[in-house]
């Protein structure tokens, strides 16, 4: 497997690139869609997937342009839907002044399931709390975890949104990512990548 981080938007967004035998899914393309694109043609990749940890708009903004460009399929959270359609839900037009969208989803995904990509398999954990649609995407066999704005190195997600919750933020962190191993390394949708048993020790008790 390889892995391209790319920092996207004015928010330093963080946009995954996994990649093998000349295929690649993105993770959060938040922004700046031509210089994804630029990596993908520069390494001579094909763009099968998008998946989107939740609907904010600076994990989905370049969506539309890497769809027209390669027509790879979105996938989020059945939730994540509204977020797309609805500038208001995904915060475009609060933080930016901007009204930023998405096609619709090409297909939901839900707690469990696990996409077949090459030799990888990568499985949806269900983690609401700083989003009602959020999800994380675990590779087991590879030890990484993308927390999207569940987790950070140095903290949690935002819990002040309308579907913000952090009661259901702690269950999404004690009740599933604690239940992976702690070597486990967590690439977030901000900032540096942390290990789990890192955040469990010296991050999260601040949040108790």
């Amino acid at each position: 497997m390889e892995l391209k981080k790319i920092t996207v938007g004015d928010l330093m967004s963080k946009s995954y690139i996994i990649s093998e035998n000349g295929k690649a899914i993105i993770i959060d393309p938040g922004a700046d869609g031509e210089k994804l694109y630029n990596y993908l043609q520069e390494n001579n990749l094909t763009l099968k997937n998008i998946i989107n940890t939740h609907g904010h708009f600076d994990h989905m903004a370049a969506n539309e342009f890497l769809k027209d460009k390669t027509g790879a399929e979105i996938l989020a959270h059945s939730k994540a839907d509204l977020k797309f359609e609805d500038p208001e839900l995904n915060l475009s037009q609060s933080f930016r002044r901007e009204k930023i969208s998405s096609p619709s989803l090409d297909r939901a995904l839900k707690e469990g399931e696990i996409i077949n990509f090459e030799n990888l398999k990568l499985r949806i954990i269900y983690t609401p709390g700083h989003s009602e649609d959020g999800i994380s995407i675990y590779l087991e066999e590879e030890k990484v975890l993308f927390s999207g704005d569940c987790i950070f190195a140095s903290g949690v997600g935002r819990t002040d949104f309308s579907d913000s919750d952090f009661e259901v933020l702690t269950d999404s962190i004690e009740e599933k990512i604690f239940l992976l191993p702690g070597d486990t390394i967590f690439y977030p949708g901000h900032g540096p990548e942390c290990k789990i048993s890192s955040f469990k020790k010296g991050v999260w008790p601040a949040f108790k």
